[in-house]
């Protein structure tokens, strides 16, 4: 697989590949852009074409150094990827140690830090040093949906590369020739990938994931009906699915976001749960704007707080579900 493969990131590539051409690469770079919009990927096809011994301004496959990345076993190029619920001082310092030494067997050491925006005060103080005086062989590669949710100091020391979230069209296009999906089929997991390619490939490699989001969105369209048991039963049935709870969550974030995008815009096309449209324009009426802002705000809130703290998952679902019940959010 090379540059080619990817969907939609043309300019990003464009400009990666400028840099290789013209040897004006740089020493840091912060890659932005929403999960699954091949950012990633990029990096790392980015990294290995950097060191590739056969081509000039993309990965071959084929050489020593790119069946070195393949297998795993590359020595200079190293992914650092959140320990728990972040990246911890500990990692950056290993960075920094590693990052002394000179590269094995390649003219560069490439370091990816994946989710860079949960490094910890202590690890984005001590990277920021390595970035204000890095190794003349040493690339550092940050990944992160926006860079505001990294230190000012940080970002201003990168080259930062935008990915943009792909359409619809470009989705359903790469669903159909990949898994032969028919158009209506593929255009409605490209709808509910909402820009994430790779989320409409596991939707379309896993058929459980559009069974468990209408399992939960069948009682979510009636949660204003649910009495308190039927509510707790509810939550049962997320924890059934706990692992996927981020996904749930943003499953839940967009129903509300297209009560509110209909209910002020009368345009059924913004739909993305097309499947739910008729709920949809019914319930948009028994909530206010305010009411509508102030829910998708709050799923967002406890999702970053699931995500970013240990607090105890079955509580924090019962108290967000009530309160969006009972509109006190």
């Amino acid at each position: 697989m090379g540059f080619t493969d990817v969907v939609g990131q043309e300019l990003p590539i464009k400009l990666l590949q400028n840099a290789i051409d013209n040897e004006r690469i740089s020493h840091a770079y912060l890659f932005t852009g929403k999960e699954g919009v091949g950012k990633e990927f990029v990096a790392f096809q980015f990294a290995k074409a950097i060191n590739c011994k056969e081509l000039e301004l993309d990965a071959c496959d084929e050489c020593i150094s790119c069946r070195k990345f393949n297998n795993g076993n590359h020595p200079d190029i190293i992914k650092i990827s959140p320990d728990g619920s972040s990246i911890k001082i500990d990692q950056i310092r290993n960075l920094q140690q590693q990052i002394s030494y000179k590269p094995y067997e390649s003219e560069w050491k490439i370091y990816i830090i994946e989710e860079a925006e949960k490094m910890n005060l202590q690890a984005a103080n001590s990277l920021l040093r390595t970035l204000e005086e890095p190794p003349s062989y040493a690339i550092i590669i940050l990944l992160a949906p926006k860079e505001e949710l990294l230190l000012p100091t940080i970002t201003s020391r990168c080259q930062i590369v935008k990915f943009r979230s792909l359409t619809v069209d470009e989705i359903t296009d790469k669903l159909i020739s990949e898994f032969k999906l028919k158009t209506q089929e593929a255009r409605k997991r490209a709808v509910l990938a909402d820009g994430s390619l790779d989320k409409a490939i596991t939707l379309s490699k896993d058929e459980s994931f559009l069974l468990r989001r209408s399992q939960i969105l069948d009682k979510i369209k009636d949660l204003l009906n649910l009495d308190l048991v039927e509510v707790f039963e509810l939550v049962k049935e997320i924890l059934d699915y706990k692992d996927e709870i981020n996904n749930i969550l943003k499953d839940i974030e967009m129903f509300y976001r297209d009560l509110i995008l209909y209910k002020g815009s009368k345009n059924t096309d913004l739909i993305v749960n097309f499947d739910y449209e008729e709920d949809i324009i019914e319930l948009s009426k028994e909530y206010t704007f305010t009411e509508l802002q102030s829910v998708i705000e709050y799923v967002e809130e406890i999702s970053n707080l699931i995500k970013n703290t240990n607090v105890k998952l079955q509580l924090a679902l019962e108290v967000m579900l009530l309160k969006i019940k009972e509109k006190r959010v």
